[in-house]
């Protein structure tokens, strides 16, 4: 079950990612074109983060860690709060789809949280 998964996730990456949002930035001529980077090449979680969705990953740095930086909250506090943020927008969009809620798209980025603070 794993490799057709993995093969249908791939599939799912490829057509949303980069060819869907590639042909809806050249019908708007949206001039930036950077949707996701080399994530695949990640040394560490940090780095996959980064460049996993840049579009997600630019709104949260701009609209939840820099405010948060801004108040002096510390750097492990505002990188919990924008991993938490994301996680409930995932969830969201989980019990939106499914209609079901279980908390496993909230578990799931709130346990990267450790990692990347460490």
């Amino acid at each position: 079950m794993a490799v057709p998964a993995a093969y249908i996730w791939l599939i799912f990456f490829y057509c949303f990612f980069h060819s869907h949002l590639n042909l809806m930035a050249e019908l708007t001529y949206f001039s930036d074109r950077t949707f996701y980077g080399d994530w695949w090449n990640a040394g560490d979680l940090g780095e996959y983060w980064r460049k996993w969705n840049n579009p997600i990953h630019h709104f949260l740095i701009r609209h939840v860690y820099y405010p948060l930086r801004r108040r002096k909250v510390s750097g492990s506090t505002s990188l919990f709060v924008t991993f938490l943020v994301s996680a409930i927008f995932h969830e969201y969009l989980v019990v939106g789809i499914f209609s079901v809620v279980n908390f496993i798209a909230f578990i799931i980025m709130m346990v990267n949280v450790p990692i990347m603070i460490a």
